[in-house]
């Protein structure tokens, strides 16, 4: 008796009893009677063969609400499924949740993926040991990454249809197998979109039309400092015709592909090309407007001075806790009190506050994705002349 064909693909007859195995990952589409892959190569299916195609090329697209999502998700790998279809998939659900990370994890039984959604970590997906190991490797797959290799740390990006920002995602060896962390970004925003207080965004864009200085936007990990930077960006390009350029580790949002002249250049200290190398081949650059996407040492942020000091506008991401601490970090990093005074414009410090979803009405969010609350940032701007 001839076993069951195993439901990530489908075995057919290519000559006298002869038999070939095809992933579903490598099927591109069903073009009438044939199964067409994506090498051009096409095989006639019979009307059972066709229906259990259809099905594994046709994964559920996303509702939006976190427990429908994860319902129809495992439904559809429960049969013939294609691994790679059920990663994008996975991903364009938690991205429509509003989610802005993605976790996968071995664990003893199988493997669980967790959303975050306004900053708290979720459950979203239990799957068994096989169907987990084959979603991540196919994760890894399209990430760019070695789908065979579970022992190493390994980092890629995920292009994602529609949108200007790719995933990025990093793999990691763990005791129980492996685990995955996705970071999902959004749609570029304009700074008027931030949710800034009216009086805070005006004198933001005020500083903004200086010809040169240093621009620090600083906060705590996650508290939206790159999306704040690009909007500036963005605001920038707009209404000046200068050349901007953007350091950055890693690059986050592709701004060009948006639109948004803004070249960036991805740090790589593994290939020589640091904060420090990148800022001194940017002051040869003749760009007008310098990002930085975080200060992280001495080197750096002597470098980001000099560059404002020299005619130059500099915006720079900075971890501090208020805009005072902001400016102790600089200090202590070895900037000289006198060159900070010079060149230092001011500090936008933010951080992100929960606060009642305003969308709730008590019959199930999907704004908040039913935690009844949403994230909102809390934003003060200091001007230099206040800081000293």
């Amino acid at each position: 008796m001839v076993a069951s064909p195993p439901p990530e693909g489908l075995r057919l007859r290519t000559g006298w009893l002869g038999r070939e195995f095809v992933p579903y990952d490598e099927i591109l589409r069903l073009e009438g009677g044939d199964l067409v892959l994506h090498s051009g190569e096409r095989h006639a299916l019979n009307p059972g063969q066709q229906e259990r195609v259809r099905r594994a090329l046709a994964p559920p697209a996303p509702c939006g609400r976190v427990a429908d999502d994860a319902r129809a998700l495992a439904a559809y790998t429960e049969d013939d499924w294609s691994p790679v279809r059920a990663g994008r998939a996975l991903l364009a659900m938690a991205s429509a949740a509003g989610a802005s990370d993605l976790h996968l994890v071995a664990e003893a039984e199988g493997f669980s993926s967790q959303v975050r959604v306004a900053g708290e970590l979720r459950g979203f997906l239990s799957l068994p040991p096989s169907t987990g190991a084959r979603l991540m490797a196919a994760l890894k797959h399209v990430a760019g990454c070695l789908p065979y290799r579970s022992d190493v740390v390994q980092e890629g990006r995920i292009p994602r249809e529609g949108v200007t920002a790719d995933a990025r995602a990093a793999f990691m060896p763990t005791a129980l197998g492996e685990r995955a962390a996705v970071r999902l970004f959004g749609r570029l925003l304009a700074l008027d979109q931030l949710g800034f207080e009216a009086s805070v965004l005006e004198r933001f864009e005020a500083l903004l039309g200086e010809r040169s200085g240093l621009l620090l936007v600083a906060g705590p990990s996650g508290a939206g400092k790159t999306t704040t930077l690009y909007a500036a960006l963005g605001w920038l390009a707009q209404r000046r015709g200068d050349a901007h350029l953007s350091l950055e580790d890693p690059v986050e949002q592709r701004l060009r592909l948006a639109g948004i002249p803004v070249d960036q250049v991805e740090l790589s200290p593994a290939r020589g090309l640091t904060a420090e190398a990148a800022l001194v081949g940017a002051l040869r650059q003749d760009v007008d407007v310098i990002a930085v996407g975080e200060i992280r040492d001495s080197a750096g942020a002597a470098l980001a001075l000099e560059a404002a000091h020299t005619g130059r506008l500099v915006l720079a991401g900075l971890h501090a806790g208020s805009p005072q601490e902001a400016l102790q970090r600089l200090l202590d990093l070895g900037v000289e009190r006198g060159v900070l005074e010079a060149s230092l414009l001011g500090v936008l410090h933010q951080r992100l506050q929960a606060r009642p979803c305003p969308a709730c009405d008590g019959s199930g969010c999907a704004a908040c994705q039913d935690l009844g609350r949403v994230r909102v940032p809390i934003t003060s701007l200091i001007e230099a002349g206040r800081l000293f």
